[in-house]
């Protein structure tokens, strides 16, 4: 049977039953719509597909496919025509059976339903033609919205070295985020930065401490959206005042230097995040004045005037000793040991020629010394007094916990170093007894009855213990190649582990039997001298090297666990921290 044959059959049979595929091809139908029919909570700039079961004439569906309410910004049959890039565009696959509506530049409107129509007439390129109005809907989601502020409007007490948190109600584009949250009076450095894993938490982080018992302003505006580009419902505003500083649990105190200069910048760390992902708090609490004439003295423009040789923080936060180099003045150049009230600013010169700073646990009593002397200033009354005179201080002083008795490590007219014992409440002053020999590196434990130290004779080093107040004065070896850092408790000391066949380390020594071992995580060899240890040595503090170069301040648990970056200086900063120390 010839062509003309067959036709004239399918054309007679085709006459009594329809459809009937072996003479026509089928209509084009819709096999998938994405968002589905009567989805919900579809993003602000979802993509709209539609997917035939077999290519279609793209021209067929263009005056065809409807939207209503329009698209905000989106003429849909512009869409059609529209280059790439268009903040609205209809783009089709290379078969021709997936129409997708991409509008990023167009957004749904929110909490709103969209209803999509395809009118009859929608037809292949065989001219099979579907006949069927088709139509199908879904809703928006909402508005992103803040959810909390963790300085709330009215708040009277909001601590002036505490971030601010803001909790939104979905995740947010972290760019447009951080835009929109602003403090004022402005603040010096600060910064707005999204939790690492949950962009509905960003953290303000002022770059100084604010001034306390003052006004302050957050604001929240429309401009943050979410990341799907969806403006937030409303602004969010606070006003608040300050009150003073945090208190438990402490803060780190990170001294920094400037390429080529001494350290000229102070910062107040907290101990760690605040919550899981979240930016460590890091505010300035101290910076160098600089000379802004073409010479101040022997400083030239630009350079520091005032340059900070140590810094320490008191065990309850209030306080900074600080120790100031005078920059404008030919060498010899001159120390000045300053008190500085964190919550006020207020400066006070405590000695000319103060140095090697050292706070008792109970934050009521400062040691330090000037010249040869050895002084004690009482934060309580006012009183500064000088210990009986010994060799002079070669590193600040050693309080026991219980703030009762001192630990001085000094170094005699021959160059010998050694440790004196003082008792600033009976203003005497005595050698550690029954252990001669070159001693340093002392630690006290809590009540002042046991002193660890590092004990050097020609035989070897190690760390010794020496009980004091009691009748057994007999000292014990606990360890060699140890250097104490502190009592972690009774039965336990930190140490610096440096063994002649071995790679140095941080460890932890068992008073009773001498059992050493090493926590699994802490400084490279060559940043130990920088460790510094918590009071009740639950965590330790330490400059690390970063990737790109830079040297950051680090905490990790006592036990090694959960080191924890607390800066985040970056090359372009050009400071590097320099030390680190534990406050309250």
């Amino acid at each position: 049977m010839g062509r003309a044959a067959t036709a004239a059959r399918c054309l007679v049979v085709g006459s009594l039953v329809l459809p009937l595929t072996a003479c026509f091809s089928a209509p084009p139908q819709i096999s998938a719509l994405v968002p589905a029919n009567n989805a919900g909570n579809v993003a602000a700039d979802a993509p709209v597909r539609i997917s035939f079961d077999h290519g279609i004439d793209r021209g067929s569906v263009v005056a065809r496919l409807h939207v209503s309410p329009p698209i905000p910004g989106c003429d849909l049959q512009a869409a059609f025509v529209a280059r790439k890039g268009a903040p609205c565009r209809i783009s089709w696959s290379p078969d021709g059976s997936v129409l997708t509506l991409d509008h990023r530049g167009a957004l749904f409107a929110p909490a709103t339903t969209y209803g999509f129509s395809l009118s009859p007439g929608v037809g292949d390129s065989k001219g099979a033609v579907n006949s069927l109005d088709h139509h199908w809907s879904f809703t928006t989601a909402s508005a992103p919205s803040v959810r909390g502020l963790s300085t709330g409007d009215g708040v009277t007490d909001a601590r002036v070295d505490a971030p601010i948190v803001v909790a939104f109600s979905t995740a947010m584009d972290t760019a447009t985020t951080a835009a929109a949250i602003s403090l004022r009076p402005d603040v010096p450095g600060t910064r707005v930065v999204a939790n690492q894993g949950d962009h509905s938490r960003f953290v303000l982080l002022p770059g100084e401490l604010l001034r306390p018992v003052a006004q302050y302003t957050l604001t929240v505006s429309r401009t943050a959206t979410d990341e799907h580009g969806q403006p937030l419902d409303s602004a969010a505003v606070a006003h608040f005042t300050t009150g003073g500083l945090t208190g438990a649990p402490g803060h780190v105190l990170v001294l920094l230097r400037a390429n080529g200069e001494a350290p000229t910048r102070v910062l107040l760390t907290a101990l760690g995040p605040g919550q899981s992902g979240d930016p460590v708090a890091a505010a300035t609490v101290l910076s160098a004045p600089r000379c802004g004439i073409d010479l101040c003295g022997t400083a030239q423009r630009g350079a520091p005037t005032t340059t900070f040789d140590a810094v320490a923080l008191s065990p309850d936060g209030q306080r900074l000793a600080v120790v100031e180099r005078d920059q404008t003045s030919a060498a010899p150049q001159p120390l000045s040991l300053h008190l500085i009230e964190l919550a006020s600013g207020a400066d006070i010169t405590v000695a000319d020629g103060g140095h090697l700073p050292s706070w008792s646990p109970d934050s009521d009593q400062l040691a330090y010394a000037t010249g040869d002397a050895v002084r004690i200033r009482s934060l309580d009354d006012g009183a500064d007094f000088a210990l009986p005179m010994g060799d002079p201080l070669v590193s600040p002083p050693v309080w026991s916990g219980d703030s009762a008795t001192v630990a001085l490590p000094v170094r005699d007219a021959a160059g010998i170093a050694h440790v004196d014992l003082a008792s600033p409440q009976l203003r005497i002053r005595y050698p550690v007894p029954s252990l001669g020999g070159e001693l340093a590196d002392p630690v006290l434990n809590q009540d002042g009855t046991t002193l660890a130290l590092h004990h050097k004779t020609p035989s070897g080093s190690g760390t010794w213990l020496v009980q004091l107040r009691t009748g057994d004065a007999a000292p014990r070896r606990l360890g060699a190649d140890l250097v104490p850092l502190a009592f972690a408790d009774s039965n336990t000391v930190v140490a610096v582990e440096r063994p002649v066949d071995g790679n140095p380390g941080l460890v932890r020594v068992t008073v009773s039997d001498g059992n050493v071992s090493r926590l699994p995580a802490g400084p490279a060899s060559s940043d130990l001298s920088s460790v510094a240890v918590a009071p009740a040595a639950r965590q330790l503090a330490y400059l690390e090297r970063d990737a790109k170069g830079v040297v950051q301040a680090v905490i990790v648990n006592a036990d090694g666990s959960n080191p924890t970056t607390l800066t985040t200086l970056a090359p372009a900063d050009q400071f590097d921290a320099v030390a680190v120390g534990f406050g309250g």
